[in-house]
């Protein structure tokens, strides 16, 4: 059994028990290291805990039934499905759940086990290369944003899909964002 930073370092961590956190082989040719780093439950865990941005979420989504009621929602990059299964609370009519890494099969798992099968659909594949089963969709919900706002490089998949799928007058969450930049200069770096 694993003893993180406790006890001898021979102990510390064990690979095949990190291994076993995987939904998918990443030593496969055919791994993508990107989409298969989110099929690993550590990292869902470690946003889910994060309560300043899952309570965020949620009081937007939740607090805003006006705004999802009888709406179809998209959830672009759903993970475990929770902002899908916000929005089904919230009283939208369906919600297509888009999860490219392997988490998807999970999150079909987490939806069923909510009972939210009829209202939340999870679609695994790639944003760009599947077809949704309906034209237009009223809100497009995601959770893009990563370290220094832009690390996550998913902001590219939520445009393409909201110039193709998101109705005249449709919603997204989040809608906008800032970045703050300044200048520093690091002598010692520099020498």
């Amino acid at each position: 059994k694993e003893q993180g930073f406790t006890g001898h370092s021979d102990n510390w961590f064990d690979d095949d028990e990190f291994k076993k956190q995987f939904t998918v082989d990443l030593t496969s040719q055919k791994h993508d290291y990107y989409f298969g780093s989110y099929s690993n439950f550590y990292i869902h865990e470690e946003m889910l805990k994060d309560t300043n941005r899952t309570e965020t979420y949620r009081r937007a989504i939740e607090n805003n039934p006006q705004d999802f009621k009888d709406k179809i929602v998209m959830d672009i990059g759903c993970g475990t499905g929770i902002l899908s299964i916000f929005a089904a609370r919230a009283g939208a009519k369906h919600v297509y759940a888009i999860e490219y890494a392997e988490i998807a099969l999970f999150a079909q798992e987490i939806v069923k086990r909510n009972g939210l099968q009829d209202k939340i659909t999870v679609i695994k594949g790639k944003m760009e290369e599947i077809e949704l089963p309906v034209k237009k969709v009223d809100i497009i919900i995601s959770e893009w944003m990563g370290y220094c706002l832009l690390y996550e490089s998913m902001l590219d998949s939520v445009l393409w899909a909201r110039d193709k799928y998101l109705a005249k007058g449709g919603k997204m969450l989040p809608d906008r964002a800032i970045m703050y930049v300044a200048a520093i200069e690091d002598g010692e770096y520099k020498s």
